[in-house]
Parts: C-alpha cells; structure tokens; sequence
C-alpha cells in the first residue's frame, strides 16, 4: 500500500545491489490537471493531501540508502478518486549517499520546484521537501512559485493562504534557499503541522491547534497585578533594555558592564548622542508596550509559526516573531518583537508563553519559552 507508481526496491542479485521498478496503474488527476482546471480544493482537502504526501517521502527518505525522488511538481503527484496521492515519475530517482567511485549527480529537477543546491548537482531529503512545499504553493495560489522569486531566486510565500497558518509557515521554512535552515525530514514538517511527537499516529489538520489552549505553566495573580516579585522578574523578560538592543548580536553579557556604559558614552559623545537616544527610544516605547499586559494580560500558550531577522538602526538586530494562540474558544494570530537572545532558541512549530488582552482585540506579545 506505499502510494507510488514507480516503487524503488533494492535486491541482493550475484553479490550486486540492483533497483527493481514495480509499476502499476494508478486512476486520478495531477495536481498540474487541477491547476489547469482552476479547481480549489478545500482547505482540509489540501491539508490532508501534504499529510499524504509527508508519510510518501518519509518511506522514500527512511529506506537504507534514502531515496531521493528529485523532482517533486504537480505533474508528478497523482490525485486518486478518494483523495489520496500517488508519486509517479521515478526517473531522476537516485540514492542519498554517493559510493567513493561513483560520479557526482547529474543535473535534474524542474525550474521553481527544484532547491539551488540541485542546480550543483547535489540533494537531500530537504530538497525534496523543497519541492513538495513549491508545489502546494501553486496548488494553494493556482501561480507557478516563480512567480514569487525575489532578485536573488527566494520564494516569498504570499499572506494570507488559503490554507492560513501554521501552514503558510511550515511552507515558508521548507522553501528557505540555505538546506540547513529546512526541516531535515519529513516528519519534522509533520509534527510542526499536527503537533505532539513524530512518531505519533496521524491526526486532522486542526490537531496542533489543541495544543494550545492550556494555561502558563506558572500561575499568574489575578487583574490588575503589581508589578512585584515574580510579575517584576516576567516584566523585565519581555521587555528589553537600551544594552540588549545594541548587544543584539549576542556576543558579551546581556547585562552592561562599566565598559559598556564607557562605550555607550563614546559612542553618544562621537554622534551628538543619536545612537544612545535612538536605542533609548526603543526600549522606552517598548517599556510602555508591554507593561499593561503584565498588568492586565491574561495568559496562554502559543506556537510559533514563522521567525524572521529584522535590521533596526545602526545593523542592530530584533526577532519578529509571528505566533498562533488560543483564546475564548478561536484561534489567535499574533506578532511581536524580542531580542535574539530570547527567540534565537526557537523554531517554527516552538511553544511561547503569551500574554493578551481580550479588551485590546486580543492584542498580544510573547514572554518567554514555554
């Protein structure tokens, strides 16, 4: 029952390994007939659909040697009557790992599905991962992911999908251009999507979402609360100081030091004190933001759906961070900013402790891990 049309099964034949390619007729559509045709699945449809197609690249992925299938597009996945995909076209199918005498991959894929690094003629699980979510970027949007290429070859996945979140973020990771910066298997993508643990038997598109309508883990006073003791301690945690914002890169202590001070001054004296009013202005606005939630917030847990750098003045740097939660009974989108030193420990699918106001639209932020 392994949904492909070509099934790569490796035989021990005269002390040689050997392919075997196992055809069958497979009845349905491509997904490139149904974008042909404009038909838009329903969201559910499209959801349960990459679920499919996840455990079809974990089986490849999981063999000894994984498989890499190499060119995953909408010609190449078959939708049966009841829903459910078939992966055809095997012909660039090739091993992950290369024997010492064997010569370097060949040059295969297809424009807009394919990773950079198999333009160089190497490939990894990720780059078919790679693939797949360029493919359900055009089922979802009906455009070619060329389509959202920037001057240097990066999909931009487009907001809102149809599909929302934690999707468009999941899709977001899988098509980041460095391999690293992917998810490595396909069961990460699908415990990011359905939550719990990888090995977890497979549950509805909304499953991750359950998840996160559970309290902090420590139990906050009741409205309004002084800002004391522990609230004090979560205070200075979410918000951050004029030294956090220079130290963005990380590198000393996150506290200033005497030196620090010394070169904060140096620096304000060399440019008629900009640079330290600037970064002032910055932890004083976000002093003001966050202090009516720890006053008045009430709690939650998030996820973290997408994360992403953004240069603020003088190359200094803060997290956006844009996050799903729970709260009187509907799901919550939110985003926010932190200092790297906090998010640099988080990843899409991490849990974060969030504070709202249900009298402020459900406005939020984020205080910390989970």
């Amino acid at each position: 029952g392994i949904p492909v049309i070509h099934l790569a099964l490796e035989a021990e034949w005269q002390g040689a390994k050997a392919a075997i390619l196992v055809m069958e007729y497979v009845e349905g559509e491509t997904i490139a007939d149904l974008i042909a045709q404009q038909r838009r699945l329903d969201p559910d449809d499209v959801l349960n659909l990459f679920v499919e197609m996840l455990g079809v690249l974990d089986y490849l992925h999981t063999r000894v040697p994984p498989i890499l299938h190499r060119d995953l597009k909408p010609a190449n996945i078959i939708v049966r009557p009841g829903g459910t995909p078939a992966l055809v076209d095997f012909g660039a199918v090739r091993s992950a790992f290369l024997n010492p005498d064997e010569p370097s991959s060949t040059v295969v894929g297809t424009y807009g599905y394919m990773p950079y690094e198999q333009t160089m003629g190497q490939a990894s699980p990720s780059s078919d991962l790679y693939g797949l979510a360029a493919t359900f970027l055009h089922l979802l949007t009906g455009r070619s992911p060329a389509d959202f290429m920037d001057g240097d070859a990066r999909i931009a996945v487009p907001e809102p999908l149809p599909c929302g979140e934690p999707m468009r973020g999941i899709l977001a990771r899988m098509l980041r251009p460095t391999p690293s910066e992917r998810y490595q298997t396909a069961r990460e993508v699908r415990t990011a999507l359905l939550g719990g643990t990888a090995s977890a038997p497979a549950a509805g598109p909304g499953a991750a979402l359950a998840a996160l309508d559970r309290p902090l883990p420590v139990e906050l006073p009741p409205t309004p609360r002084a800002i004391a003791g522990p609230m004090k301690t979560l205070y200075r945690q979410a918000r951050y100081s004029t030294w956090e914002i220079i130290n963005s890169d990380g590198e000393g202590s996150v506290e200033a030091g005497v030196m620090d001070i010394v070169l904060i001054v140096f620096f304000g004296v060399l440019t008629a004190g900009i640079v330290p009013a600037v970064f002032l202005s910055r932890a004083l606005a976000r002093r003001r933001k966050v202090k009516p939630f720890i006053v008045h917030g009430l709690p939650a847990v998030g996820e973290v759906l997408e994360l992403a750098v953004e240069k603020i003045e003088f190359d200094a740097r803060l997290m956006r961070v844009r996050y799903a939660f729970e709260a009187d009974g509907r799901r919550r989108l939110g985003t926010d900013r932190v200092i790297p030193g906090m998010a640099d420990q988080w990843e899409v699918g991490s849990e974060v402790r969030v504070l709202y106001l249900p009298d402020r639209e459900y406005q939020s932020i984020v205080v910390g891990s989970h």
